[in-house]
């Protein structure tokens, strides 16, 4: 059994880490502990030093993949899950990209709660970066992607790693999400010791009885960025505010519409959604404890 580096606590489950730049994460961090920075985020990794002092936050690096290929997809006119499928030779910048990865995690990997392995180009590439990395010294938590990788490599990833991430959903639609969590909740039964992390997911109603562990996403940012505040409850959407209740990127600091002020409200939301998943999950627990 490989355990992944950080300050990792698998008693601790059901964690929802909000992503977006230091800059934005920097101003409310102090409402909501678990985040997420992607490398190509960290032009200043010096915070890091600060921010991993504070042993309350949780800190999940991002390897940048995810942004490299949206880069591409943009570029070269394919899908995400096609620009993510392409060998790292094909990639533009992924060199520099792999260089700033190995320098951020030696330096801060022990002090983080986890780092994300560079998961770029299919089942062959990933084993062959993810060895790469352990020569060095490092252990990244493993990507498993259900579209590409075959279910086989699940079951390996399963038996060898106490955590693993799930990619293929921030692309996927709505039912191939479904089918996709609901696969990997059923056959991580044979596993219990692994800690499941969904990659660009916000928590909702399905993840009250799926056995899902930690995920992370950018749409707490809505109140400041698109349509509006969408409420919750229990996960379940409840619809967006009245469009009244909005901010605007640009509006006078300290102002009515001041975005900033949609990103203390958006944070505040993914606090609570978090909180409502642990309690959901908790209840789901007893429910199946009492049923057997």
């Amino acid at each position: 059994m490989i355990h992944t580096a950080g300050r990792f606590d698998p008693k601790k489950r059901g964690l929802y880490f909000i992503a977006l730049n230091p800059p934005v994460l920097e101003q409310i961090y102090d409402v909501h502990a678990n985040i997420l920075i992607p490398i190509n985020e960290l032009r200043r990794p010096d915070i890091l030093a600060r921010w991993t002092a504070d042993s309350s936050l949780h800190i999940l690096i991002d390897s940048g993949i995810f942004w490299l290929t949206n880069e591409y997809r943009k570029k070269y006119n394919v899908t995400g899950n096609a620009a993510m499928a392409l060998s790292p030779t094909e990639i533009d910048g992924f060199s520099d990209l792999f260089e700033a990865y190995v320098h951020i995690c030696k330096t801060y990997g022990d002090k983080v709660w986890g780092y994300i392995e560079l998961d770029q180009g299919g089942k062959k590439n990933k084993i062959r970066i993810r060895k790469r990395l352990e020569k060095m010294g490092l252990r990244p938590i493993p990507v498993y992607h259900p579209i590409h990788d075959g279910w086989d490599y699940f079951d390996f990833l399963a038996e060898n790693y106490d955590r693993v991430c799930i990619g293929n959903i921030a692309h996927s639609d709505r039912f191939t999400r479904l089918r996709i969590i609901a696969t990997i909740d059923e056959r991580r039964k044979k596993y219990p010791h692994l800690w499941v992390h969904l990659l660009g997911y916000t928590p909702n109603q399905w993840l009250n009885t799926f056995h899902v562990d930690s995920c992370d996403s950018s749409t707490w940012l809505a109140a400041a960025v698109w349509a509006g505040y969408v409420e919750k409850a229990g996960g379940q959407s409840l619809g967006p505010l009245s469009r009244d209740f909005q901010y605007m990127l640009g509006a006078e600091h300290g102002s009515e519409m001041d975005h900033h002020k949609g990103w203390r409200h958006g944070v505040y939301g993914a606090h609570f959604v978090e909180l409502n998943w642990r309690v959901a999950r908790a209840q789901a627990a007893e429910y199946e404890r009492r049923s057997r």
